[in-house]
């Protein structure tokens, strides 16, 4: 799935559910994969957004 449709604010929220799950789940290898291009994008995103202030 990609991410980079997402707002900012869905990208945290999708990141502390990802989070949520992997605490339920810590040997799922899909589930990390997931998470980490969640979390890659988003901060990518606050990277953008930083520097345009």
């Amino acid at each position: 799935m990609s991410y980079a449709t997402l707002s900012t604010d869905e990208l945290r929220q999708s990141m502390v559910e990802h989070l949520m799950r992997i605490m339920g789940c810590p040997d799922d290898e899909t589930l990390a994969r997931e998470a980490d291009a969640v979390l890659l994008t988003l901060d990518g995103r606050l990277a953008e957004e930083a520097a345009t202030v």
